[in-house]
């Protein structure tokens, strides 16, 4: 999964998150059955749903109920 990431791991570190409709961002790389999808776009549906575009051109609608397991690259201190 970490390969897709495109961040230097000299200025960032890649931490395990859970991400839900509120705290997707893009660059979060999302695990979906194995496989890991970047995120590249996030579109507000409604007022509890939001549309993820992967880098792949896939999409995944996410509900205010979603939990998904995602990796983070977060800066370095």
């Amino acid at each position: 999964m970490l390969k897709d990431i495109t961040t230097s791991s000299k200025t960032h570190r890649y931490v395990r998150v859970q991400v839900d409709w509120e705290t997707v961002r893009t660059g979060d790389v999302i695990d979906l059955g194995g496989r890991g999808f970047e995120v590249v776009d996030v579109v507000d549906v409604s007022d509890t749903v939001r549309g993820l575009r992967f880098r792949t051109g896939q999409s995944l609608t996410i509900h205010s109920a979603t939990r998904l397991s995602a990796v983070r690259a977060v800066e370095r201190r």
